[in-house]
């Protein structure tokens, strides 16, 4: 990761902990609060504080060294998360239950009124916070992230030829197939693909996750997707953590699956050509905002100009640039809709919001267009709420 990536990622780190930190010593207040004791002081909310943090610290480096070999250790890595995200959402809405509660009771001292009021606040209104806090996390857990949706969208294109009007395109991205994706689920999520009859399938990017155990046991399953006009594909940056050249490789022995690494390809469909293009991500090392590739305008410089051109590409903050250099449609990934969103028609409003303002969705930039896939996998906590796992369907139609 570059230099600003590094230090926007460091921040984001350590204010996640800071704010994990002082949720989880509220949680802790409210507990002793509802159990009849006293809460915690000053001093014993700073050394309750401390202790938590250094525990946190310790468990999450213990869980990161051993989830990715010893499956137990992965289980419970993940319902660390869940229940972190749990403390994350509790704690601010804590802090509203205790300031509300402070306020009346001294407006109940103030008038003479009885302290009962502020305590059934406290306990009432932490018990509201901390079942939203926790059960949300663990709604989206347990019911969230196993919901799949066909999103079917239309991309109008001036200037295309007749014989690809209505053209559908079958996008999935960011399987992250691994420890969270195996191949009986994975199985299932490919027939629903293949049920759309789709002309072309396109995936992009972020294939496998971290371990290249599973890439073979993916590529058996991934050689089931069919179309009409083949299945394509880029890699994203976790493909290179896997590793780039292993799924590569992978892909080409074992799927029909073409691979675009800075190339494009030439379909024709009833004799009227349309182009793909793609490249790999370069792992790391760019800049979330608006990334440029020198990959991409030699791309642009190649492709015929006899049919429209599509990009594939991994993350959509290459948008700006495809869009500058005359590309009518981007496809992207990498942001999986921020797994944890606002409802509609707020759901823009989601943590991806953090490195990219494509988050999820269709976007236009004058004639140019990019549509951004929520994802079939999970990285990170298995979680998805307002943010269902996506198989898009886009049909090719004109601009009127």
């Amino acid at each position: 990761m570059n230099r600003f990536g590094s230090v926007i990622m460091r921040r984001i780190v350590w204010t996640s902990m800071l704010m994990l930190t002082v949720s989880e010593t509220l949680v802790l207040h409210w507990l002793l609060l509802v159990s009849g004791r006293p809460g915690l002081g000053w001093m014993q909310a700073v050394l309750c504080a401390v202790l938590v943090a250094a525990a946190n610290f310790a468990i999450a480096s213990l869980l990161r060294r051993r989830s990715r070999t010893i499956r137990p250790v992965w289980v419970m890595s993940r319902l660390f998360m869940v229940g972190s995200l749990g403390a994350l959402v509790s704690g601010p809405l804590l802090i509203l239950v205790f300031v509300s509660g402070g306020l009346a009771l001294g407006l109940t001292r103030v008038f003479g009124g009885p302290d009962r009021v502020a305590d059934v606040m406290f306990v009432a209104g932490g018990t509201v916070a901390v079942a939203i806090g926790f059960g949300s996390m663990l709604w989206g857990y347990l019911v969230g992230q196993r919901r799949v949706r066909v999103d079917r969208v239309d991309l109008p294109l001036r200037n295309l030829p007749v014989p690809l009007e209505g053209v559908r395109i079958a996008h999935i991205s960011d399987l992250h197939i691994g420890q969270q994706l195996r191949a009986p689920r994975l199985r299932g999520l490919i027939e629903r693909v293949n049920e759309l009859e789709a002309d072309l399938i396109v995936i992009t990017g972020d294939i496998f996750d971290f371990d290249p155990s599973f890439i073979e046991e993916g590529c058996r399953e991934l050689s089931r997707l069919r179309a009409r006009h083949g299945v394509f594909a880029v890699l994203g940056n976790h493909d290179v953590y896997t590793g780039t050249e292993a799924v590569a490789s992978a892909l080409d022995r074992l799927t029909s699956i073409r691979l675009l690494r800075g190339e494009y390809v030439q379909v024709r469909i009833d004799g009227a050509p349309l182009y793909l293009l793609g490249f790999d991500d370069p792992g790391q090392s760019l800049s979330e905002r608006d990334s440029e590739s020198q990959t991409l305008v030699r791309l642009v410089q190649e492709v015929p100009k006899d049919g429209p051109s599509i990009l594939l590409v991994h993350r959509p903050s290459f948008f700006r640039q495809a869009a500058a250099l005359g590309l009518p449609v981007s496809l992207a990934g990498h942001t999986h809709g921020g797994q944890i969103s606002l409802p509609p028609p707020a759901h823009h409003h989601n943590v991806a919001r953090l490195i990219t303002r494509w988050t999820r969705g269709l976007f236009e930039d004058g004639d140019s267009l990019l549509y951004v896939n929520r994802g079939l996998g999970v990285a990170g906590p298995p979680i998805r709420i307002n943010c269902p796992r996506e198989i898009a369907l886009l049909r090719l139609v004109p601009r009127r």
